[in-house]
């Protein structure tokens, strides 16, 4: 200290304590000033974590006990991958080996791989060169050249094959050049040639119609360049059969008709005129009748008649066929004449499909040979017969009411069938 700082009288030297320090002594020799840190409440000091560094603080902050500040890694036990976490921790530090990594490679194909001491090479058999070889198809020709080493690696190229005499017989078209292949509408306009009807230009095509140069033709190019066919002047129209007017819209042509006579509507019931391949006017097809006969005898050994009433006797049937337009009523009339053999007091009855016609009794004697009766039954048949449809119509006898011994022997039948077209 500079000596006006001693105890002599008249030193002026002052030795004031700050904030958090504190002074003792007058500043002679022997008190010296002592200046110490004031032993006052120590500044706090926290520690803060993140996601990867976990921090922590110990010690009061005084100098017997300072603050120690430390901080440690945080490793994650459950990485987001899903698999292990390679790094690790040991008593030097963080630690990430090779042999922790080669793990989490495998080989693919062409590739070796040893784990072990984590060398990756290309497949190869015992270490032979790989083998490239030019493979050609039919539109490209391949070349392969150079060694396969890094001084002279492999050169693969290739070139497109045209064909000098295409399938056809024609000309190729495709050409080969220094930038490449080239196809232009030049080449492929002789292609094209004009057919009826058109022209064509092949050093510049365009396709053009070809009106004829035929006398009468009246097609030419109209204003908006499409063909034209001008109208050509009205004439007057001839007419004739029940046709009149001359086809403009004042006066269109219209067939002469009559007059409807019937209360029902015409468009219900009107019938229909069509025009036929000759350009003929016709009607609906005309109606017709057509009838059929049939007719048929059946002799038997004296068959007893049966008891009772309509037992089935025999069938007999013929078929008709609807050889017009239009569909057909059926209008049928049958006949049958059984000959019945009947003893004194016998007796016997026919009928037609189970309605009976005839029964007689023998009231005389002596036997009566080969006694009969023809009878006959009309009606229609309760559907129409289609065009072209055939059907078959059978014809039931049936027989009853046998006695006395009564027998039959013979059976005739007539069918007489009329269509009549609706």
């Amino acid at each position: 200290m500079p000596k006006c700082c001693s105890s002599r009288a008249g030193c002026s030297c002052v030795v004031t304590a700050g904030p958090g320090v504190t002074v003792d002594g007058t500043g002679s020799t022997a008190a010296p000033y002592v200046i110490a840190a004031d032993a006052g409440t120590p500044t706090p000091v926290q520690g803060q974590d993140t996601a990867t560094v976990r921090t922590s603080v110990g010690g009061a902050g005084t100098a017997a006990a300072p603050y120690v500040v430390s901080a440690d890694v945080i490793l994650d036990p459950d990485p987001p991958g899903g698999g292990d976490n390679l790094l690790q921790e040991g008593p030097d530090g963080l630690f990430l080996e090779c042999e922790q990594v080669r793990g989490c490679l495998t080989a693919g194909p062409g590739i070796t791989y040893d784990e072990a001491t984590g060398e990756i090479a290309a497949d190869g058999a015992a270490g032979a060169p790989t083998v490239l070889e030019a493979g050609d198809t039919a539109t490209v020709d391949t070349t392969v050249s150079g060694a396969g080493t890094a001084a002279d690696p492999y050169v693969v190229s290739a070139d497109v094959i045209l064909d000098p005499a295409p399938p056809g017989g024609g000309d190729q078209l495709l050409q080969s050049g220094p930038d490449g292949l080239s196809l232009e509408c030049a080449d492929i306009r002789g292609c094209f040639s004009a057919g009826p009807g058109a022209g064509y230009d092949p050093s510049t095509g365009v396709i053009t119609a070809r009106p004829s140069t035929d006398a009468g033709n009246t097609v030419a190019y109209g204003t908006d360049g499409g063909l034209l066919v001008p109208l050509p002047p009205s004439v007057a129209l001839l007419t004739g059969c029940g046709i009149t007017g001359d086809g403009s819209e004042a006066s269109p042509l219209t067939a002469a008709t009559g007059v409807w006579p019937y209360a029902c509507p015409v468009d219900e019931i009107g019938g229909v005129v069509a025009c036929d391949s000759a350009g003929v006017l016709r009607s609906e097809p005309r109606g017709f009748v057509a009838a059929y006969s049939y007719t048929e005898t059946r002799d038997y050994p004296n068959l007893p008649v049966p008891g009772g009433f309509d037992q089935p006797g025999d069938t007999f049937t013929t078929t008709v066929t609807n050889p017009g337009c239009r569909p057909a009523l059926v209008w049928m009339e049958r006949e049958v004449d059984v000959d019945f053999d009947l003893p004194a007091g016998a007796g016997a009855a026919y009928g037609h499909g189970g309605d009976e016609v005839v029964y007689h009794r023998n009231t005389g004697s002596s036997v009566e040979q080969d006694f009969h009766i023809q009878t006959s039954k009309s009606f229609g048949l309760a559907d129409t017969l289609q065009v072209g449809e055939t059907r078959a119509l059978p014809f039931d006898i049936t027989l009853g009411r046998g006695i006395g011994g009564a027998t039959y022997n013979r059976i005739q039948v007539y069918i007489r069938v009329l269509l009549i077209g609706v």
